[in-house]
């Protein structure tokens, strides 16, 4: 049995489930910022 290659890991921009992943962190931090509810802004109370 020929033994496979290791995975090449510089490749995973390549993959759907990596651009899934980056298309709902930015969704995320999207609604975070547009929710009016920052915690970083002074004076927010």
């Amino acid at each position: 049995m020929k033994p496979t290659a290791p995975r090449d890991w510089r490749r995973i921009h390549h993959s759907p489930i990596f651009w899934i992943g980056v298309v709902m962190c930015l969704v995320a931090i999207t609604i975070y910022v547009l929710s009016d509810d920052l915690s970083w802004r002074p004076g927010a109370r």
